[in-house]
């Protein structure tokens, strides 16, 4: 079934309605290998069903392409990354009783949380690292059960005070050196005879995710090796790729299943393992794969993301709650970056025997964003979200979105969420997302040359960017309808 798009300003391409997956694509390995693709149990993230790198779309014949291209234009990237917080490792739940802490930890744990409280963030790792050599000379009984977890939570946090002193290299060092007694290397190597549990694997996933997203920034860091005859001449890479692999391992070994390829929503979650741990750590090696230009892996790495939060159709859902909000908006940001790689003219290596995509990569990307628009839009007006844009907004949003604004359903009166904070965050994410697909959508209809439908979207665009405060890409929006005047 498909609809039309026909708003004021030349947007009248006709768009199939079809769900985010389609056709089957599958990896092809490039020269640079990743461990991802090589683990110990043949875990590949290859989908096992059939999944598209594009939903299909069809449009009407379009004026011959205009001569713009990405580099002329600035396209919003709109993926902030999963930052690895110290909360992430719930360092901040031990830090907060300080009764679970034997004596000599206290003094020194105290006073480096009230100096980073301070600002004094050089004193505070100065603590922290005393507080973390008395821990490790401990006998491990005198920290009881969660020895490993606690020893790792001081260094986590002198990591995080470091890299607030602004020495992110002596922070990655930190990170290193935890990582490596999680995983029983280097010094450490003598504590292999001892079991990790899944819990402190997780923190192992956790640190490697931070190592990897710092060596991202530019951080110098060793290369990582994983443990097996497939190295990465990147240390970002190895370091991501190895904690998407353990991931999958510690999920498989959970629920061990017969089959070599895994898509990840179809994996049962044990209590120590989140959506957005997963999620994370998934899409933090897409994103690097995309800086790469390496399409084959990020697309369908965003594909696993997407699943994760938003489940295919006919997948198993009955232990999942449905899709939260900030869930939802998040899917609509990694479609957004799918058509962004798509965007560059690259495309996913499929296998020789299947089915050759029928539309062009720019086509293929400007399908993923207007379907991650309609989600965020669809998203951010059942939540509430565009209550403050005008009423004839909101109905152009949920038109062009081919929604029928008398049949979307109601607002919601209330939206749960932890605290108004977050509920704040939540709506910024969303209005976000839209703000930036709009914008992408003009950029590539720019490309493609359709000058009337560009110019309505950064209109919009702009739009989006006053509701939200954004000066410069309100300032970006105007700078490309008076390119297009020029023209």
């Amino acid at each position: 079934m498909a609809f039309r798009r026909s708003v004021q300003g030349g947007l009248g391409w006709t768009r199939s309605a079809v769900p985010v997956y389609g056709p089957e694509f599958r990896i092809a390995r490039p020269a640079v290998q990743s461990s991802i693709f090589c683990s110990r149990k043949n875990v590949d993230l290859q989908p096992s069903r059939s999944y598209s790198a594009v939903p299909q779309a069809s449009g009407r014949q379009r004026t011959q392409a205009g001569r713009i291209s990405i580099k002329a234009g600035v396209l919003f990237a709109g993926l902030s990354a999963f930052a690895v917080v110290l909360t992430t490792y719930g360092v901040w739940d031990y830090f907060a009783a300080f009764r679970v802490w034997p004596k000599e930890l206290r003094e020194p744990l105290r006073a480096a949380l009230k100096a980073k409280n301070h600002g004094k963030f050089g004193r505070s790792a100065a603590k922290f690292r005393e507080a973390l050599e008395i821990a490790r000379k401990m006998d491990s009984g005198k920290l009881g059960n969660d020895y490993l977890l606690k020893v790792t939570g001081i260094a986590i946090a002198l990591g995080d005070a470091l890299e607030l002193d602004h020495k992110p290299e002596e922070a990655a060092m930190v990170y290193l050196d935890a990582l490596n007694q999680v995983t029983q290397r280097g010094v450490y190597a003598e504590e292999a005879t001892i079991l990790r549990s899944p819990e402190e694997r997780m923190r192992g996933v956790s640190l490697a995710q931070k190592l990897g997203d710092l060596a991202v920034q530019g951080v110098d860091l060793p290369l990582w090796d994983d443990g097996t005859e497939h190295k990465t001449q990147s240390p970002a890479e190895g370091y991501l790729s190895w904690s998407v692999s353990e991931l999958i391992r510690l999920m498989q070994a959970n629920a061990p299943s017969h089959s070599d390829s895994v898509m990840l929503s179809d994996l049962h979650l044990p209590a120590w393992v989140t959506t957005q741990e997963i999620g994370g750590s998934v899409e933090a090696l897409g994103a690097f794969y995309a800086s790469h230009d390496i399409a084959e892996y990020a697309v369908p790495l965003y594909l696993q993301a997407i699943s994760l939060l938003m489940p295919v159709k006919g997948a198993p859902t009955e232990s999942r709650p449905k899709p939260t909000a900030a869930e939802r908006c998040r899917a609509a940001v990694l479609m957004n970056n799918i058509s962004q790689v798509l965007a560059q003219g690259k495309r996913p290596a499929i296998p020789s025997d299947a089915i050759k995509p029928s539309t062009e990569p720019l086509d293929q990307a400007m399908a993923w964003a207007a379907k991650g628009l309609d989600l965020a839009t669809l998203t951010s007006y059942r939540s509430g979200f565009l209550s403050e844009l005008p009423e004839e907004e909101q109905k152009w949003l949920l038109q062009f979105s081919g929604f029928d604004p008398s049949k979307v359903g109601q607002v919601a009166t209330t939206v749960e969420a932890q605290s108004q904070e977050r509920l704040q965050q939540v709506r910024n994410q969303c209005l976000g997302t839209q703000f930036v697909l709009l914008y992408n959508l003009g950029m590539y209809n720019e490309m493609k040359g359709d000058v009337d439908a560009a110019k309505t979207l950064f209109s919009r665009a702009m739009r989006q960017a006053d509701l939200l405060g954004l000066r410069e890409a309100r300032a970006q929006c105007a700078r490309s309808l008076r390119r297009i005047h020029r023209t």
